[in-house]
Formats: C-alpha cells, sequence, structure tokens
C-alpha cells in the first residue's frame, strides 16, 4: 500500500464516472480522499447509467479522460469483465469483506449497498404503504422508477422488489415486470429525468429509488418546500449493492487502486454510512464499535438490513435480460 500510494500521490488524479456528489455522501469521499492525499476526483457525467460507464470506458480508451474506476451495479459486472474493461484487484480490506460482495478472484468490490425504498411529495399525494396502494387510482400519473431498468441498476433493484412482493424471488423477476405492466396501463407509472427534479416539479409524486439517495434529496427538496416521507414497504424488501472495479488499462492505475481501497477503509465505510449506505463491512465494523451513532442512525432498520438477499450475478445478469425483452412491449409502450 505504500507504494501503490506514493505511486498515486505522483499521477495526482483518479478520473470518476457516474457518482453524483449527493449519491450515498461520496462527494464527502471526493474532499476527504483529496485532503488525505491531494489527489484530484473529478466525476464524468455524474448521473449516467451503469450501462452508459460500460460505454464511456470503450469510447474513451487510451484517452486521459477515460475514467479509472466505474461505480456500477452488480448485474453489470459480469458484461464489464467479459468484454475486458476492467482488472483484478483486491484492496487490503478484501478478506474481511463478506464473499456476496465480491468476485473470489477480486475483480471487483461492492463498497456499499442500499434498500429500495419509496419516496413520496406528500404535499400533492398520501404516502402508499404497501405494493398494492400503489394501484390505487389516486396515483394516477403520480408514479415514476428512477430511470430506465434496460440500462440502470436502481430500477431494476424496484422491479426485483415488486417481484418479491407478488410471488417472484431472486430467480424469478417476472411478476416485478408484470406489476409494472399493470401500473402503466393503469396510467399511473410516468418516465421521469431524475427523481429529486420529478419531485420537485411534480412531474411524479411517488418515486422509487435507494434509501441513501432520498437522504441526499432532502436539502434540495426542502429548499422547493417539499415534505418528503420515505417508506421501505414490508412486502418486497430488497436491497443491493454497486461494484468499483478498476478499469483496465486506465490512465492512472495506482489512484485507481488507492480509490478503491479508500472506499473499503474504516474512513471510508463511516462516510458511506454518514450517506445511508450501507457500508460492505458492516457487521464488522458495527460489531467492533467502528461507526459513529451518528451513522447507524443513517442506516435503514436493523431488521431491514437483515432481511436482505442478493441475487448473484448470474440471477442478475437473467433478470436484466428479461426486462430487455420484455420492457418494451410491456411498460414502456402503454
Amino acid at each position: 500500500m505504500e507504494q501503490i500510494t506514493e505511486l498515486a500521490k505522483s499521477e495526482g488524479t483518479v478520473q470518476l464516472i457516474a457518482v453524483p456528489e449527493d449519491w450515498a455522501n461520496y462527494g464527502s469521499q471526493f474532499s476527504t480522499f483529496t485532503e488525505k492525499y491531494g489527489i484530484a476526483t473529478p466525476v464524468d457525467t455524474p448521473n449516467a447509467s451503469s450501462a452508459d460507464e460500460l460505454t464511456a470506458v470503450k469510447n474513451l480508451k487510451g484517452q486521459k479522460s477515460q475514467p479509472d474506476v466505474i461505480d456500477i451495479g452488480y448485474s453489470f459486472t459480469g458484461k464489464a469483465e467479459a468484454e475486458g474493461l476492467i482488472t483484478a484487484y483486491k484492496p487490503s480490506n478484501f478478506e474481511s469483506i463478506p464473499d456476496n460482495l465480491k468476485d473470489p478472484d477480486g475483480m471487483w468490490v461492492g463498497a456499499y449497498y442500499g434498500v429500495v425504498q419509496v419516496g413520496t411529495n406528500t404535499n400533492v399525494v398520501e404516502a402508499p404503504k404497501s405494493w398494492n396502494d400503489l394501484l390505487d387510482p389516486k396515483y394516477k400519473g403520480k408514479i415514476a422508477l428512477p430511470g430506465d431498468p434496460r440500462k440502470g441498476a436502481s430500477s431494476i433493484a424496484a422491479v426485483f422488489a415488486a417481484a418479491l412482493a407478488n410471488g417472484g424471488s431472486v430467480d424469478n423477476i417476472q411478476p416485478g415486470i408484470d406489476f409494472f405492466e399493470k401500473l402503466a396501463k393503469s396510467g399511473n407509472l410516468v418516465s421521469i429525468t431524475s427523481p429529486v427534479s420529478a419531485l420537485s416539479t411534480g412531474q411524479a409524486a411517488v418515486v422509487f429509488d435507494w434509501n441513501y439517495n432520498f437522504l441526499g434529496m432532502e436539502k434540495e427538496l426542502e429548499k422547493s418546500g417539499i415534505t418528503l416521507e420515505t417508506t421501505t414497504f414490508e412486502d418486497g424488501v430488497f436491497g443491493n449493492y454497486y461494484a468499483q472495479p478498476v478499469v483496465a488499462d486506465s490512465p492512472h492505475p495506482n489512484s485507481a487502486r488507492l480509490w478503491a481501497d479508500w472506499l473499503t477503509s474504516d474512513e471510508g465505510s463511516e462516510l458511506f454510512a454518514l450517506g445511508g449506505g450501507i457500508p460492505a463491512r458492516y457487521l464488522e465494523l458495527k460489531e467492533a464499535g467502528k461507526l459513529s451513532d451518528e451513522a447507524l442512525s443513517m442506516l435503514p432498520d436493523a431488521g431491514v438490513i437483515s432481511e436482505i438477499e442478493f441475487p448473484t450475478v448470474e440471477q442478475g445478469e437473467t433478470a436484466s435480460q428479461l426486462i430487455v425483452d420484455q420492457w418494451a412491449q410491456k411498460v414502456a409502450s402503454q
């Protein structure tokens, strides 16, 4: 680590992509990392999807603006590896990261995860309490996914959650697709550009997203006079992680490795937790008293966290392909 750190400092930059400052407290990760190591953390296209990230790695290959590290939904890790876009690196905390949050060969590690929630602008409509409530006509034109599930992991997660609530499983996302087909046919489901924009402008009043993203939206929504209520539906608790693999042949290879190491460190884990992101090493750090009370208070209820069952990468790829095959006809065209 000493050698990597010195070489990273000489590189002076880690080029990032698709991580907004208000996403899981990434803003604090940037500033604290830069203060500690003197390494800049520029972020290109902060709101890009996981699919966009893989495209950027390919299109920018060999350029200084090529990402050094990406932050992708778990179901995109297999594609990234198959296309030779990422390279193996085991951070110093690799052995203490749970097996279901890392590739055994170190091709990627998931530094944090979240739980699917529903955020409601209660100035406009009463907050739903269950998935079945969403079918009520009073939500006509008011419900939205955070993006297109054919491209982004946060929307795939909401479809998975709907599947779990309607007789499906991590092996069977079909009931989730069918549920959103009902929402679309009823006119309750609408398309949006982004959750915070939709809630601020009235484009939608009920939006799915990760728990940590709603925390990041709070200040901006308060400025708009929005009263936000967030709910984790008891029927269909679903959580998942994002992986931070090092890009193959990136412009700043040592800074990339140092950044990956930082995100799973005690300090990086605390910062994720302060932003509502559940650190990969959550159980270890909690038991050791290494997460502050403030950080723990920002996380979902411990009972909710204990219910989370991550799909395997293979299950995620199967689910993603089924969404790609059916979404246009069943949901997007309604």
